[in-house]
């Protein structure tokens, strides 16, 4: 096959590094093919059982929600809102719609040809109820729903202003409905934001009227954790701290520190001018549903990462691709609700 060829059938051979695979093939790459290997590495790291995705431009690879965090999205705003009708905004090539899917009959708005025509078929491929994909301006759109769902353009914009269009104004035309609406990650959290982390990072911040608090999920579990945001103000003397604790990038993003210190029954304290969770003799008792890392002060070396186990039994194999895919990490925690790896985030002298 020429280039451009081998690089389109790459999704359908399920390889994660499309340039890597491409390269050992000593292929020489044109630009249509480099503009593809790009796409659709980009498509490997963002979905899991979506495969094959289509997408039309490295953009709408770059900006379409993983998979994970927008099941996790969905599932928030199904499990409080409820209905049978969602529309979708800003659909793309449908990470979100197919996402919606899952709960809904959905109507996705964009008003890109390509990104319409790349949607319908990964919902042909995909979705799990109706799916009707409309070329128009998201601004005209006037549709019932039950529910409204839009991911407006970002482009390196850190005001809900400046996105394409506006989060303001796609806020204030559908306020009458259960919304969500994703803004810009620089955004500081207010009541009715709700932040979603996976792999360790913030993924999505999202403005809705489904809660009158903040609230943090973490997509890999599902948890979530929801109060009125609040700024660092205790302390505790670091000498007496024997574990720190590391909350996930959600509730830090959320500025719920305090609120997952309660549930477990420690005291948040400031740490570098970051409020961090800290328990200064015995490591917390962890329930299955506290999404946090823990550290022990001093284990911090340069060597692999300590691997420890809460109540999973795992094989050698599992080990070896556990250290692999965690070497960046001091400690990892393998536990109920899936692996935690965290870093020292305070080391004692």
């Amino acid at each position: 096959m020429d280039p451009p060829e081998l690089a389109a059938a790459l999704p359908y051979s399920r390889c994660d590094n499309p340039r890597e695979f491409l390269r050992r093939l000593e292929v020489r790459l044109d630009p249509i093919s480099l503009a593809l290997t790009e796409i659709h590495g980009r498509i490997a790291r963002k979905v899991q059982k979506w495969k094959p995705f289509v997408c039309p431009d490295i953009r709408a690879a770059r900006e379409f929600t993983r998979e994970i965090v927008a099941k996790a999205k969905a599932d928030f705003l199904a499990k409080r809102a409820g209905g049978s009708e969602a529309l979708d905004l800003c659909a793309g090539p449908g990470g979100d719609t197919l996402a919606l899917s899952e709960h809904y009959d959905v109507t996705a708005v964009d008003h890109e040809v390509s990104r319409i025509e790349a949607l319908n078929i990964n919902a042909r491929l995909h979705a799990r109820h109706a799916v009707e994909a409309i070329e128009l301006d998201v601004v005209e759109a006037e549709l019932d729903a039950d529910v409204v769902h839009a991911d407006p353009g970002r482009s390196g914009a850190k005001d809900p202003r400046h996105t394409e269009p506006p989060a303001t104004e796609l806020r204030d035309k559908f306020s009458e409905v259960p919304y969500m609406i994703e803004v810009p990650p620089a955004v500081k959290p207010r009541p009715g934001t709700v932040v979603f982390s996976a792999g360790g990072e913030v993924r999505s911040v999202c403005w809705t009227n489904l809660t009158e608090e903040v609230a943090a999920v973490i997509a890999e579990t599902s948890a979530v954790l929801e109060g009125l945001p609040r700024k660092p103000t205790e302390a505790l003397e670091l000498e007496k701290v024997r574990y720190v604790i590391e909350q996930d990038p959600a509730v830090r993003k959320a500025n719920l520190s305090w609120k997952l210190a309660e549930n477990l029954n420690v005291h948040p304290t400031v740490v570098e001018g970051e409020e961090t969770v800290l328990a200064s003799e015995d490591p917390p008792d962890l329930m299955v549903d506290h999404v946090v890392r823990v550290v022990e002060i001093g284990e911090k070396g340069d060597g692999p990462p300590i691997i420890r186990s809460f109540g999973v039994k795992l094989n050698p194999r599992r080990l070896v691709e556990l250290r692999k895919t965690y070497k960046g990490y001091d400690v990892v925690y393998v536990t109920k609700v899936g692996v935690l790896a965290g870093r020292v985030v305070y080391e004692r002298e």
